[in-house]
């Protein structure tokens, strides 16, 4: 290894690249420890193609630019998740795209964790740092080289997860068809159990997650970061007028996982007192889902920024999940100071007292979502508070924070391992 002991050269891999990727590659930046960051798509905004591209393909590419590395440092894997963006909305999308085919997501992961594997035999670095299923080939190549091989598993386990979607079939049969991860092969849920063996420590987003994990991995081998919240945002602090219906925002795929039927249970019960806006794409035939989104303001995909500005306009986020990881919309909400109510099972209720910065209530209620949501409609007072407790506690847990906790981590891990 030609690297210093104090700064490990670190190469990191993500094929989509999600906020708290950004952040940890940028984090490794900063900290003159990166050595690769490898993705599947890695669009310049310059590219002669993009004028010629249609809309929305254009808005998901735009999504995959990276600032956070510089440019040389930054490799990507392109055609697979091309051909497969292509193909999602296309006659032949699930043709190209269904189960673990080559243009799947897992076909793709799989292609883009040997090529990274491959580049790591190339690579002299002293770790890698990868996420789950998309992993396997990397950390197998990292144990041939003895060095330290980093997870992040940013959801519960699989095994914990599917339980938990079993139990939710069982209660809803006519949702079990909209449950994809209950489809999952042995093959793949081998491989990702196989990763978290391989790897050397394994970095989590909350306690919740930690959970999922107990009697998996042992708990010395695990970390827990919680993710940042971004710059807080000025809000308007005039009172509405209780007259004014609530304004209730939910942001996510609209999926049963992320507990969107008991929310819509809860709006049913208060029906005028509350507008709602749903943020998300659709999954699947749902008929409760799409007559929702036909009653109610939807947005199936816009640009961040556009969600942020939804995020201002709204009194409330509802996000009654019951398996997440951690919940990213959580944090950026609280940072445009609206209050939340969640559920346990979503991991950002690590940063959720209950009564101040929302509500935390019990998965799987769509009363107790409707009473909280009642509460803050009949006390402007009390929602204008929660606001403010909001940014209150954004502001004490930033992505700056969480990126130098980070390198600290990582550095402290590779410096003091035993396989160097």
């Amino acid at each position: 290894m030609t690297s210093a002991i104090d700064e490990p050269a670190v190469l990191i891999s993500h094929p989509t690249g999600n906020q708290n990727v950004r952040n940890a590659v940028q984090s490794l930046a900063e900290h003159n420890m990166l050595a690769e960051f490898w993705t599947a798509i890695a669009w310049q905004p310059e590219s002669r193609w993009n004028p010629l591209l249609p809309d929305k393909l254009k808005m998901l590419l735009a999504r995959r630019t990276f600032q956070e590395a510089p440019r040389d440092q930054v490799k990507s894997v392109p055609w697979r998740e091309m051909v497969r963006l292509g193909a999602r909305s296309s006659p032949f999308g699930k043709l190209l795209t269904a189960g673990e085919r080559p243009f799947s997501v897992v076909g793709m992961y799989r292609n883009f964790d040997a090529k990274v594997a491959q580049r790591l035999r190339e690579l002299e670095a002293d770790a890698v740092y990868a996420y789950e299923g998309g992993a396997l080939q990397t950390f197998r190549e990292a144990r041939r080289q003895g060095i330290a091989a980093l997870y992040e598993l940013t959801t519960g386990h699989w095994n914990w997860k599917r339980n938990r979607l079993r139990e939710e079939a069982e209660c809803n049969p006519e949702s079990a068809g909209l449950l994809s991860q209950l489809n999952d092969s042995a093959r793949h849920l081998d491989e990702k159990s196989e990763e978290l063996q391989l790897a050397d420590l394994v970095f989590v987003p909350s306690q919740h997650v930690r959970r999922t994990l107990a009697g998996v991995v042992p708990d010395e081998k695990i970390r827990v970061l919680c993710y940042g919240a971004p710059q807080v945002r000025e809000r308007n602090r005039i009172r509405q007028p209780a007259s004014r219906p609530l304004k209730v925002l939910f942001a996510g795929a609209l999926s049963r996982q992320k507990g969107i039927g008991y929310l819509l249970d809860a709006i049913d019960l208060l029906d005028s007192r509350v507008e709602l806006t749903l943020v998300g794409r659709r999954l699947g035939a749902d008929r409760r889902v799409d007559e929702a989104c036909n009653k109610w303001r939807w947005f199936e995909t816009i640009p961040h920024r556009q969600v942020l500005e939804v995020m201002m306009e709204s009194d409330v986020l509802v996000l009654p999940s019951f398996s997440e990881g951690f919940g990213l919309v959580v944090t950026e909400a609280l940072a445009c100071g609206v209050p939340v109510i969640v559920t346990p099972e979503v991991g950002a209720s690590d940063l959720v007292s209950d009564g101040r910065e929302g509500f935390v209530v019990p998965v799987g209620s769509g009363a107790d979502i409707a009473d909280r949501l009642s509460a803050l409609d009949r006390d402007r007072e009390l929602l204008a508070q929660m606001s403010q407790n909001a940014q209150i506690t954004a502001a004490a847990h930033t992505w700056e924070n969480y990126r130098r906790t980070f390198a600290e981590t990582v550095a402290e891990t590779v410096r003091t391992s035993s396989w160097r």
